[in-house]
């Protein structure tokens, strides 16, 4: 058989290819490109981990990563050290068995040219873990949500009246919060369920409220274990999720009050003797600058993104001119 030029020009490509290929798993190419993955997947790792837990994207994403992968409590900054210790070492297992599998290839001088397999193993890692905080950040999924209906879901409810005692030990009311928009919630500190997830959405929403509009916000937590929860494991929450004072208010009170108000405002609850730990109702209460109940949410993604809206168009309410 007679090949023309251009046949032996393209099987002479694909010979090239092949023997590529094969130099890339035979040789160094194959551990460098391991080892260059590897580093980028630990320092990721490294920086979630013993990185600073700041307000913003990524403090959130950080802090949720931590939560579901390694049972992170942000009161106490305790962690589930023996899962952090297997998704550390697992990589570097993977990484020494190359390194002995091919350990001729790496003796030998090749090894400091395969900087384009370095390079391919930078941007493999770097990308798949940019890959992964993109689908946990916030607005993953995609979803087409239904725009917020406004009015047609407003309610003008008078709330109880009550004075409840915050993390600093100052006397709160939502008297004194007349004029300003007020997001009422209920959270315990021995809560690692829903909580949690509360407290990370509701830091996400007051970071992505514009200047004006979260200046007219306050945030109540009440206390949904009045029994249990102390002043200063209230103050260690609001601290642990980054809340300032008084913008974030845990509120707790005499058990009988505490109860009495959560009754009055529909936190319904069930406390587990066994185990102390309750089950609750997620809810997100909008308060009005008049002092009345004028949204009710949970923590339903629809109802999260009517919350914000629900915020700006209340805190336009108020009168500022700067928001409107």
């Amino acid at each position: 058989m007679t090949l023309r030029p251009d046949d032996a020009t393209e099987f002479q490509f694909a010979g090239d290819n092949a023997s590529a290929g094969r130099r890339f798993f035979v040789g160094p190419g194959l551990p460098v490109f391991l080892l260059a993955a590897v580093f980028v997947y630990e320092a990721a790792l490294l920086a979630i981990i013993f990185g600073p837990l700041e307000s913003g994207w990524l403090g959130d994403f950080a802090r949720e990563f931590k939560i579901w992968c390694f049972n992170y409590d942000p009161r106490t900054g305790g962690m589930e050290w023996s899962a952090v210790g297997m998704m550390l070492l697992e990589p570097i297992f993977v990484v020494v068995v190359a390194v002995v599998l091919w350990r001729r290839a790496l003796a030998s001088r090749r090894w400091h040219a395969s900087w384009r397999a370095a390079l391919a193993g930078l941007g493999v890692a770097a990308a798949a873990i940019g890959s992964v905080m993109a689908l946990g950040g916030p607005g993953a999924g995609g979803e087409v949500l239904p725009p917020f209906p406004g009015e047609r879901i407003r309610t003008r409810l008078v709330p109880p009246p009550f004075q409840l005692v915050d993390q600093t030990g100052r006397v709160c009311s939502l008297a004194e919060l007349r004029g300003r928009v007020v997001l009422v919630t209920g959270i315990y500190a021995l809560c690692s369920t829903t909580c949690p997830q509360i407290l990370i959405e509701t830091r996400r929403l007051l970071d992505t409220l514009p200047a004006a509009v979260r200046a007219r916000v306050s945030v109540l937590a009440l206390s949904l274990n009045p029994e249990y929860d102390t002043a200063a494991l209230m103050a260690a929450v609001a601290a642990g999720y980054g809340f300032e004072h008084p913008e974030f208010r845990y509120l707790n009170g005499a058990p009988e009050t505490m109860h009495r108000v959560l009754e009055q405002l529909q936190f319904a609850r069930v406390k587990n003797p066994q185990t102390g730990f309750i089950d609750h109702a997620n809810l997100l209460i909008l308060i009005d600058p008049e002092g009345l109940i004028a949204y009710r949410f949970n923590l339903n993604p629809r109802h999260q993104a009517w919350l914000r809206e629900a915020i700006v168009s209340l805190a336009v309410e108020s009168g500022d001119r700067e928001i409107q």
